[in-house]
């Protein structure tokens, strides 16, 4: 989860658990500032992907959660969304669990010259993602903290 957001660590908490009891994960929160309102918003995802009554579902439980809190000063937009066939991989553990799946990988920090890679997640090792570079035909290791974003790649 994102640091910058506006509200604490406990009422995320508690926004994940009351999805878990829908059978919804909460992965990702983000936060855009505005001028007159921010926009909140809250990423979900279940087993099979998710549906516009999930994502109602969702809104209407973290409004709940949000209201009751007031940690958000001034008005806000709430967003709940699913996170799309192209996912990003938000964290390591999201890696893990996308391991052998088919990615493309923008990085902050070339590695061995090259600033983005396409082909298969084959592992994650510690802190790093081992990456089958499909048009360089090589395999390369690179550091999660010098990942801008890593995308899955739709299978159809």
């Amino acid at each position: 989860m994102r640091s910058d957001i506006p509200i604490g660590a406990e009422t995320l908490g508690r926004i994940r658990e009351a999805l878990a009891g829908r059978g919804l994960e909460l992965c990702h929160a983000g936060w855009v500032p505005g001028a007159r309102k921010g926009k909140l918003t809250l990423t979900i995802d279940r087993e099979g992907g998710v549906n516009l009554d999930d994502c109602e579902t969702a809104s209407r439980l973290a409004d709940e959660i949000l209201d009751a809190g007031e940690e958000i000063p001034g008005a806000y937009l709430l967003e709940v969304e699913s996170p799309g066939l192209d996912r990003p991989l938000w964290t390591l553990d999201d890696c893990r669990r996308f391991a052998g799946n088919r990615v493309r990988v923008a990085m902050n920090v070339p590695v061995d010259g090259a600033r983005r890679l396409k082909g298969l997640l084959e592992a994650v090792e510690g802190e790093s993602l081992i990456v089958m570079d499909e048009d360089r035909k090589r395999r390369y290791t690179v550091r999660f903290g010098d990942v801008k974003v890593v995308r899955l790649i739709p299978e159809f």
